[in-house]
């Protein structure tokens, strides 16, 4: 039985592992943190529109993402009623206004969506609750909304814009990088409070097909019938267009997918600055295994062994640590954070691999040493 150098290699330096293992550890985190970041992007980017039922989306030609709608005329989904394939079409508005913390008075914007309270499909209300926003100038708001919004309770009498409104309900859908909060009020409220907008001017047209109907057939139907001005997508591919706003278009994404990149490299740099230290220091040792008989594979073995053990070791603390702060990153800042499985398996095969590859940028040193280098 081989005596199991590697291993020896990392027990005798103890110090040098344990800053090997850190520098991975920190490598991991960084990592996890960042993926959970983009993945969150991705999460908020479409979770306003994961509370609407809908199959397919009528939107102006004008929309660019969730904040920049746009507006039509309503009397265009009078026009998409007419296909045999719809069971409905219900309108839906969104803008940012301002909200009145009512204990501060700090106004911060939140995201207003306007439905027809009578018949729309906002997964995250109950029906009842919807009766409620009917009367002027009452609203229902996200209970996961930021704390700078202030206390959330029925009853609770704030303002929107220069209109004094009442909390009559709450309900859970969550914030993101577009908006920190959100309210859902009738689409009479919507224009109180976005004077600039007519009744007639509306968001969103939410198309809802009979039981059966193909979307992709039915936004083919629906593109042949409307003007121009009307873009009309399938739910897919509606959230994402969305996603790749925010992913690809915006700082965000570009930001969050360079912080994995950069985490990786510092991995790397840490864990060759480590080996090559220590191959630097037993030099004289690897050149007795080579003047005794051992092939260069083997001595690349040990190197490669020492670098998978501290790709694995350092992966469990840095594992451990981000999902601790994954759960204060959702209790704190009420964004999506969640690690699942496919994530840190991924991470675990990077850091192996990590480590891996800065022990194979160590390995020309391995392979220079001679029998001379004793004597050096």
């Amino acid at each position: 039985m081989r005596t199991p150098l590697a291993v020896l290699n990392l027990l005798h330096e103890k110090g040098r592992t344990l800053t090997a293992v850190a520098g991975t550890s920190f490598a991991v985190i960084l990592v996890l943190m960042q993926l959970g970041f983009f993945t969150s992007v991705l999460k908020t980017a479409r979770i306003v529109y994961d509370g609407l039922d809908f199959d397919v989306v009528l939107t102006s030609i004008k929309y660019r993402q969730m904040l920049k709608t746009g507006f039509f005329d309503r009397r265009r989904l009078v026009e998409a009623r007419r296909l045999p394939e719809v069971a409905d079409v219900v309108p839906a508005s969104l803008a940012l206004q301002l909200y009145r913390n009512p204990e501060t008075g700090i106004k911060r914007s939140i995201l207003v969506l306007g439905v027809d309270p009578r018949r729309s499909y906002v997964n995250v209300v109950r029906p009842e609750q919807l009766r409620d926003v009917m009367q002027t100038d009452r609203v229902l708001m996200d209970v996961l909304s930021r704390p700078e919004y202030g206390p959330r309770y029925p009853g609770l009498k704030s303002q929107i814009g220069d209109n004094t409104v009442e909390i009559v309900g709450l309900f859970e859908l969550g914030c993101g990088f577009g908006a920190d909060g959100t309210v859902v009020t009738s689409e009479t409220n919507f224009t109180r409070y976005f004077p600039q907008r007519t009744p007639e001017q509306i968001s969103l047209g939410l198309v809802h097909l009979r039981e059966g109907a193909d979307r992709e057939a039915a936004a083919a139907r629906l593109r042949e019938i409307m003007p121009p001005d009307i873009v009309v997508k399938t739910r897919e591919q509606f959230i994402l267009d969305e996603e790749y706003y925010w992913v690809v278009k915006t700082s965000v994404g570009v930001i969050f997918g360079l912080g994995v990149a950069v985490a990786v490299l510092v991995g790397i740099a840490i864990v060759y600055q480590v080996l090559s230290a220590d191959i630097a220091k037993r030099m004289p040792e690897y050149a007795t295994l080579k003047a005794m008989g051992y092939a260069p594979s083997y001595l690349t073995n040990v190197i490669l062994t020492q670098s998978a053990i501290i790709g694995v070791v350092g992966f469990i603390p840095g594992w451990l640590i981000s999902w601790i702060l994954y759960r204060v990153t959702q209790a704190q800042a009420h964004i999506p954070m969640n690690m699942g499985l496919l994530m840190p398996t991924a991470v675990f095969i990077t850091s192996v691999s990590m480590c891996c590859a800065a022990g194979l940028a160590s390995l020309r040193k391995v392979h220079t040493a001679a029998p001379a280098d004793l004597f050096a």
